[in-house]
C-alpha cells in the first residue's frame, strides 16, 4: 500500500513539474532580442503584441531589433543580423495593425494554412531572384491583422518555408499578448 501511495505521489509531482515547464515555455518565454523593443512598443500601442516564444536558426542569430513603427493602432518590429547594410542585414519582421483596410484573403499569391488555435493564416513564399522578397504570413485575430516576414533563401522548398513560418506564428499565438 505504501508503494502505491508513493507512486501516486510521484506521478502527481512529475505531472505538476512537466505541466509547469510546458506552460512556462509557451507563455513566459521571450527571446532576449525582443526585450528592449517590447517595452517601447507596449508603451505606445493598444494592439495586442504577439511575439514568438522562440526563433529558429538562423533568425535566432539576429543581433539587433528595431521598432519601425509604434502607434496606438499598429506596431512593427524588425530583426537584423547587421545594421546599415540594407536588406542584406534583414532577418525578420513582426507587424500588427488594428482595423486594416484589407483582408489577407484579398492578397495575391497566398494560400491558406492552419495555425495554432484553429486560426487560418495566409502564406506567401519567398519570391524573386538575388534580392528575394521574404516569406510572409498574415492572420487575423479579432480586428487585428498580424504579419510575419522571414528572410529565407529561395533554395528552401516552399513546404519547408511554410513549416518554418507557421511554427513561428503559432508560437506567438500560443504565447498570447505580451
Amino acid at each position: 500500500m505504501k508503494n502505491v501511495f508513493a507512486l501516486a505521489l510521484l506521478g502527481v509531482f512529475a505531472s505538476t513539474v512537466l505541466c509547469t515547464a510546458v506552460q512556462a515555455n509557451v507563455t513566459g518565454s521571450l527571446p532576449d532580442i525582443f526585450v528592449s523593443v517590447l517595452t517601447v512598443v507596449k508603451a505606445k500601442t493598444r494592439v495586442p503584441v504577439l511575439l514568438p516564444t522562440e526563433l529558429p536558426r538562423p533568425f535566432s542569430d539576429a543581433k539587433h531589433a528595431s521598432v519601425d513603427k509604434a502607434t496606438a493602432a499598429e506596431y512593427a518590429v524588425s530583426l537584423y543580423y547587421e545594421l546599415d547594410v540594407g536588406n542584406a542585414g534583414f532577418a525578420a519582421s513582426f507587424k500588427a495593425i488594428n482595423n486594416p483596410h484589407y483582408s489577407p484573403r484579398e492578397l495575391g499569391n497566398v494560400r491558406e494554412v492552419k495555425l495554432a488555435g484553429g486560426i487560418t493564416g495566409f502564406f506567401r513564399p519567398v519570391s524573386g531572384g538575388g534580392s528575394c522578397a521574404p516569406a510572409n504570413l498574415w492572420w487575423e485575430q479579432g480586428a487585428v491583422l498580424y504579419q510575419i516576414q522571414l528572410k529565407l533563401p529561395s533554395t528552401v522548398r516552399e513546404k519547408n518555408q511554410e513549416g518554418i513560418i507557421t511554427a513561428v506564428a503559432s508560437s506567438a499565438i500560443l504565447a498570447g499578448p505580451r
